[in-house]
């Protein structure tokens, strides 16, 4: 054999090597796997919009389901700034079968009522921060029979209507009133033995029949009274 023969087949058998070597080490790393995140499926209950008030108010929005329907929470926390202070507040849902309305109230601070009779259908809420009822600090929501807006207004300024009957002095009136569902707004006070009465009545109109939603207080109860009652007047929603 030759010299160039012994070389060519020397450098044959260094070509042979290298491969071998290059292949081992390919074959002993370890392959890289794609790692994928498996979908997680989210319960209907867990896509609906948190339980929140409306921007800026003390409204609370119904909560969107995924189907695109709403409903009212049972009851929620949300923050009501009482005296300076921001307090944390249970509200709990109002509804009644009786009535065509519904709205949150704040649990510790009101004791509700609903009554009857041939004159109309009510709702009380009596201002309770301490645990006992209070008489002279209450909201009142009634709901005579078929009754037009001015029919409402006659029977409430009249001489024999709510005003006289209970001596309150009519301070001012307003078309411009912050709640959706009001048309006019009623102020008044009274002074008695024991300090100034102060509120308002709040008229408005639900598929053609009137209605009027009243605030009564003493004047010394406003800091506490008006952001309570505030949510109240805020959430008040009538069925469709």
């Amino acid at each position: 054999m030759s010299k160039s023969q012994i070389g060519r087949n020397f450098a044959s058998l260094l070509v042979g090597v290298s491969l071998l070597t290059l292949t081992g080490c390919m074959l002993s790393q370890p392959q890289d796997t794609a790692q994928t995140t498996p979908e997680t499926q989210t319960s209907p209950e867990a896509q609906t919009s948190p339980e929140t008030a409306a921007p800026g108010t003390g409204a609370v929005a119904n909560v969107a389901t995924q189907n695109g329907s709403t409903y009212q929470p049972a009851s929620r926390v949300m923050p009501i700034t009482i005296e300076g202070q921001t307090v944390e507040t249970q509200l709990n849902l109002f509804q009644s079968d009786s009535l065509p309305f519904t709205t949150y109230v704040p649990a510790k601070d009101f004791q509700t009522g609903v009554s009857g009779s041939n004159q109309g259908q009510e709702a009380q809420f009596y201002f309770s921060p301490t645990g006992t009822k209070d008489p002279k600090a209450y909201i009142q929501v009634f709901l005579p029979p078929s009754t037009s807006v001015e029919d409402l207004q006659q029977s409430l300024l009249s001489d024999q209507g709510i005003m006289a009957t209970n001596q309150w002095e009519l301070v001012d009136r307003t078309n411009v009133v912050s709640y959706p569902w009001a048309t006019e707004k009623l102020i008044y006070q009274k002074q008695t033995p024991n300090g100034l009465e102060v509120g308002a009545i709040y008229l408005g109109e639900h598929q053609g029949n009137a209605f009027y939603v009243l605030t009564h207080y003493p004047a010394e109860y406003a800091d506490g009274f008006e952001p309570r009652s505030a949510v109240i007047l805020e959430n008040l929603q009538f069925k469709e």
